[in-house]
């Protein structure tokens, strides 16, 4: 693994920053500016390095808040889709997509407006499940224009108004519904392509999803090892009994699997961060259902202590959950691979 081994070197820095809040963030479903302060001070949120430095990053700060990977994976996908613009220190991104109406078919559902009044824009409507709106500097937003739906930079403002979402995971997001009121904002990339673009962000977020399941497998694994390791039942390690070894070997196996297709996909798209659309399905798909498996065997082997409310085992298994519906629902997702197949065997 030419880039995964590099995570390890990130690790120790990022868990003495989230280890000891990560439950709080859980809890009261916010990061507080400090830590995102602390973030920003050891490099988490520095864009424009290799797509693999990328995805390490995401992959470690998910062992210990998949929502904070979740922040830093959608700012980089609002980066993407912006056209990798040069950012100021402190600045984080959102990627104003969805709208209430529904998220899976973009060009149907877009109602939000941008209207042009001299040099002026102005954009109006409301997006929900805006991940990152309380920490964003700007909001990349869709919305029709005079070419159709393009995409707008608009910044912080009395005129942006964000409510937040009480979800069951990923705690912390930030995900919000999002009013613009005739924020003032500029066009970005080409008019009339702005779901084309959009979608440059979304397949990323799609394989950064496989980076945070990864992140919520070694988690897991720690949990599922350290227990097994030291807990005795009927005179013998736990660890010592076949089911459990062969269920860690089952879940090691898949983490390897997903490593290597992750890496695959970044060795093909080079510098351009531009990743196929098809094999981050995959990925997302994959992940997702490999973290769910994951957690949900941390959560059983520490038995009743891994129902308790606001505990690792427990926070990891509702955010392998929220996997399945983030970036593209998994169902909408399978439908779109099997377009692929069919394509590919007739």
């Amino acid at each position: 693994m030419v880039f995964w081994s590099q995570c390890e070197e990130l690790d120790g820095t990022v868990k003495s920053v989230l280890e000891p809040v990560a439950a709080d963030i859980d809890r009261e479903n916010i990061i507080p500016e400090d830590v995102l302060n602390q973030l920003f001070d050891v490099g988490v949120f520095d864009l424009g390095d290799s797509l693999g430095d990328l995805l390490c990053k995401v992959r470690v700060v998910a062992r210990y808040s998949p929502a904070v990977a979740h922040t830093l994976l959608v700012h980089a996908g609002s980066w993407l889709a912006l056209g990798r613009p040069e950012l100021g220190r402190g600045e984080i991104l959102a990627l104003s997509i969805t709208e209430p109406g529904g998220g899976t078919d973009l060009r149907a559902s877009l109602k939000t407006k941008a209207e042009r009044e001299g040099e002026a824009w102005y954009i109006t409507g409301t997006k929900i499940f805006t991940s990152n709106a309380p920490y964003a500097s700007d909001y990349v937003v869709l919305a029709v224009g005079p070419a159709g739906p393009s995409l707008y930079r608009v910044s912080r403002s009395g005129n942006v108004k964000y409510e937040l979402l009480d979800l069951i995971g990923l705690r912390g997001t930030g995900a919000s519904i999002v009013h613009y009121e005739r924020a003032g904002g500029q066009p970005v990339g080409t008019p009339g392509k702005g779901i084309k673009e959009a979608l440059k962000g979304i397949n990323l977020g799609r394989l950064g999803y496989g980076a945070i399941a990864l992140g919520i497998i070694d988690a897991s694994l720690r949990i599922i090892v350290e227990k097994a390791s030291s807990t005795v039942i009927f005179g013998r390690e736990l660890l010592t009994y076949q089911g459990i070894k062969w269920r860690i070997a089952d879940i090691h196996m898949k983490a390897r699997a997903l490593e290597d297709l992750i890496e695959a996909i970044v060795s093909r798209a080079g510098d351009t961060w531009i990743v196929d659309p098809e094999r981050a399905a995959i990925v997302k798909v994959m992940g997702a259902e490999a973290a769910q498996k994951a957690s949900w065997a941390a959560v059983q082997i520490m038995g009743g202590r891994g129902l308790a409310r606001w505990s690792k085992p427990e926070r990891l298994q509702r955010d392998a959950r929220a996997l399945d519906i983030g970036e593209g629902a998994r169902e909408v997702l399978l439908d779109y691979i099997a377009s692929q197949a069919v394509k590919a065997y007739t």
